[in-house]
Protein backbone atom coordinates (compact mmCIF):
# COMPACT_ATOMS: atom_id res chain seq x y z
CA UNK A 1 0.00 0.00 0.00
CA UNK A 2 2.89 2.17 0.53
CA UNK A 3 4.10 1.77 -2.65
CA UNK A 4 0.74 3.03 -3.98
CA UNK A 5 0.62 6.10 -1.65
CA UNK A 6 4.31 6.43 -2.94
CA UNK A 7 2.67 6.33 -6.64
CA UNK A 8 -0.33 8.40 -5.92
CA UNK A 9 2.00 11.60 -4.08
CA UNK A 10 4.04 12.52 -7.54
CA UNK A 11 0.52 12.31 -8.90
CA UNK A 12 -1.77 14.38 -6.55
CA UNK A 13 2.02 16.80 -6.72
CA UNK A 14 1.54 16.88 -10.33
CA UNK A 15 -2.11 17.70 -10.38
CA UNK A 16 -1.49 19.78 -7.60
CA UNK A 17 1.35 21.83 -10.10
CA UNK A 18 -1.32 21.38 -13.34
CA UNK A 19 -3.59 22.97 -11.21
CA UNK A 20 -1.27 25.70 -10.19
CA UNK A 21 0.02 26.29 -13.96
CA UNK A 22 -3.69 25.99 -15.09
CA UNK A 23 -4.29 29.05 -12.92
CA UNK A 24 -1.25 30.66 -13.73
CA UNK A 25 -2.00 30.60 -17.55
CA UNK A 26 -5.33 32.06 -16.26
CA UNK A 27 -3.72 34.85 -14.63
CA UNK A 28 -1.08 35.52 -17.18
CA UNK A 29 -4.22 35.32 -19.54
CA UNK A 30 -6.27 37.74 -17.32
CA UNK A 31 -3.62 40.23 -17.47
CA UNK A 32 -3.04 39.64 -21.30
CA UNK A 33 -6.19 40.68 -21.66
CA UNK A 34 -6.57 43.41 -19.36
CA UNK A 35 -3.48 44.93 -21.39
CA UNK A 36 -5.03 44.78 -24.35
CA UNK A 37 -8.13 46.08 -22.99
CA UNK A 38 -6.13 48.97 -21.54
CA UNK A 39 -4.27 49.47 -24.89
CA UNK A 40 -7.66 49.76 -26.34
CA UNK A 41 -9.02 51.92 -24.09
CA UNK A 42 -5.84 54.60 -24.26
CA UNK A 43 -6.41 54.40 -27.95
CA UNK A 44 -10.21 55.15 -27.44
CA UNK A 45 -9.01 57.70 -24.90
CA UNK A 46 -6.73 59.37 -27.29
CA UNK A 47 -9.58 59.34 -29.84
CA UNK A 48 -11.80 61.18 -27.50
CA UNK A 49 -8.86 63.45 -26.45
CA UNK A 50 -8.43 64.53 -30.23
CA UNK A 51 -12.27 64.98 -31.15
CA UNK A 52 -12.10 67.19 -27.82
CA UNK A 53 -9.05 69.12 -29.41
CA UNK A 54 -11.19 69.58 -32.77
CA UNK A 55 -14.45 70.37 -30.77
CA UNK A 56 -12.47 72.86 -28.68
CA UNK A 57 -11.29 74.57 -31.86
CA UNK A 58 -14.04 74.51 -33.71
CA UNK A 59 -16.05 76.24 -30.21
CA UNK A 60 -12.75 78.50 -30.81
CA UNK A 61 -13.38 79.57 -34.41
CA UNK A 62 -17.06 80.19 -34.14
CA UNK A 63 -16.90 81.85 -31.05
CA UNK A 64 -14.38 84.66 -33.52
CA UNK A 65 -16.76 84.47 -36.54
CA UNK A 66 -19.76 85.25 -33.38
CA UNK A 67 -17.72 88.30 -32.33
CA UNK A 68 -17.01 89.69 -35.74
CA UNK A 69 -20.46 89.27 -36.47
CA UNK A 70 -21.72 91.04 -32.99
CA UNK A 71 -19.08 93.86 -33.73
CA UNK A 72 -20.66 94.14 -37.27
CA UNK A 73 -23.60 94.19 -36.07
CA UNK A 74 -23.06 96.89 -33.15
CA UNK A 75 -21.04 99.52 -36.07
CA UNK A 76 -24.20 98.68 -38.69
CA UNK A 77 -26.82 99.84 -35.53
CA UNK A 78 -24.85 102.72 -34.41
CA UNK A 79 -24.65 103.94 -38.04
CA UNK A 80 -28.46 103.27 -38.49
CA UNK A 81 -29.16 104.80 -34.99
CA UNK A 82 -26.97 108.07 -36.37
CA UNK A 83 -28.88 108.17 -39.31
CA UNK A 84 -32.01 108.03 -37.83
CA UNK A 85 -31.15 110.93 -35.40
CA UNK A 86 -30.08 112.59 -38.51
CA UNK A 87 -33.52 111.94 -40.17
CA UNK A 88 -35.50 112.94 -36.96
CA UNK A 89 -33.61 116.23 -37.06
CA UNK A 90 -34.50 116.75 -40.50
CA UNK A 91 -38.26 116.22 -40.22
CA UNK A 92 -38.62 118.06 -37.13
CA UNK A 93 -36.53 120.76 -38.89
CA UNK A 94 -39.39 120.64 -42.09
CA UNK A 95 -41.67 120.60 -39.49
CA UNK A 96 -40.88 123.90 -37.85
CA UNK A 97 -41.14 125.14 -41.31
CA UNK A 98 -43.90 123.93 -43.02
CA UNK A 99 -45.63 125.52 -39.54
CA UNK A 100 -43.93 128.62 -39.92
CA UNK A 101 -44.89 128.78 -43.81
CA UNK A 102 -48.48 127.91 -42.77
CA UNK A 103 -48.49 130.79 -40.45
CA UNK A 104 -47.11 133.37 -42.63
CA UNK A 105 -48.84 132.16 -45.18
CA UNK A 106 -52.32 132.47 -42.70
CA UNK A 107 -50.95 135.91 -41.94
CA UNK A 108 -51.06 137.03 -45.87
CA UNK A 109 -54.38 135.60 -46.62
CA UNK A 110 -55.86 137.36 -43.77
CA UNK A 111 -54.46 140.33 -44.30
CA UNK A 112 -55.28 140.27 -48.45
CA UNK A 113 -59.06 139.28 -47.08
CA UNK A 114 -58.78 141.62 -44.55
CA UNK A 115 -58.35 143.99 -47.56
CA UNK A 116 -60.62 142.78 -49.50
CA UNK A 117 -63.11 143.09 -47.09
CA UNK A 118 -62.25 146.59 -46.72
CA UNK A 119 -62.48 147.19 -50.63
CA UNK A 120 -66.01 145.72 -50.16
CA UNK A 121 -67.16 146.93 -47.38
CA UNK A 122 -66.26 150.62 -48.56
CA UNK A 123 -67.56 149.66 -51.94
CA UNK A 124 -70.82 151.37 -53.52
CA UNK A 125 -73.36 148.68 -53.11
CA UNK A 126 -74.36 148.52 -56.06
CA UNK A 127 -70.74 147.78 -57.58
CA UNK A 128 -69.90 145.24 -55.13
CA UNK A 129 -73.56 143.35 -56.12
CA UNK A 130 -72.52 143.54 -59.57
CA UNK A 131 -68.76 142.10 -58.85
CA UNK A 132 -69.75 139.72 -56.75
CA UNK A 133 -72.61 138.03 -58.68
CA UNK A 134 -70.20 137.24 -61.05
CA UNK A 135 -67.82 135.84 -59.13
CA UNK A 136 -67.60 131.99 -58.46
CA UNK A 137 -69.40 130.93 -55.17
CA UNK A 138 -66.80 129.78 -52.99
CA UNK A 139 -65.11 133.20 -53.46
CA UNK A 140 -68.09 135.33 -53.18
CA UNK A 141 -68.89 133.04 -50.18
CA UNK A 142 -65.40 133.70 -48.27
CA UNK A 143 -65.58 137.41 -48.78
CA UNK A 144 -70.15 137.90 -47.72
CA UNK A 145 -68.99 136.12 -44.93
CA UNK A 146 -66.43 138.79 -43.87
CA UNK A 147 -68.48 141.70 -44.63
CA UNK A 148 -70.85 142.99 -41.54
CA UNK A 149 -74.43 142.53 -41.81
CA UNK A 150 -75.35 146.08 -42.74
CA UNK A 151 -72.50 146.21 -45.72
CA UNK A 152 -74.07 142.58 -46.43
CA UNK A 153 -77.81 143.72 -46.20
CA UNK A 154 -76.88 146.34 -48.87
CA UNK A 155 -75.04 144.52 -51.79
CA UNK A 156 -77.77 141.80 -51.01
CA UNK A 157 -80.46 144.66 -51.81
CA UNK A 158 -78.56 145.65 -55.15
CA UNK A 159 -78.00 142.18 -56.35
CA UNK A 160 -80.67 140.05 -58.83
CA UNK A 161 -83.06 138.26 -56.52
CA UNK A 162 -82.57 134.93 -57.31
CA UNK A 163 -78.74 135.01 -56.97
CA UNK A 164 -78.77 136.54 -53.48
CA UNK A 165 -81.12 133.72 -52.51
CA UNK A 166 -78.52 131.48 -53.75
CA UNK A 167 -76.05 133.10 -51.87
CA UNK A 168 -77.59 133.32 -49.00
CA UNK A 169 -78.71 129.78 -48.81
CA UNK A 170 -74.70 128.88 -49.49
CA UNK A 171 -74.09 131.37 -46.83
CA UNK A 172 -75.92 129.74 -44.11
CA UNK A 173 -73.83 126.58 -44.27
CA UNK A 174 -70.46 128.31 -45.54
CA UNK A 175 -70.80 130.68 -42.06
CA UNK A 176 -70.59 127.72 -39.27
CA UNK A 177 -67.43 126.25 -41.19
CA UNK A 178 -65.41 129.44 -41.65
CA UNK A 179 -66.08 130.24 -37.57
CA UNK A 180 -65.00 126.75 -36.77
Amino acid sequence: MNKFLLFLIPFFLFANDTNLSNEESKLVNCYQIFDQRRGELEMQLEQIQEQQQAFQALKDASMNILKKKEAKIKKEQTELNTTLNKIEATKKEKETLVKKYQQILKQIQDATSSKLVQSYSKMRAGNAANIISAMDTNTSLEILSKLSPKVLSKIFAKMDANKAAFLTEKLKKYIPKSTK
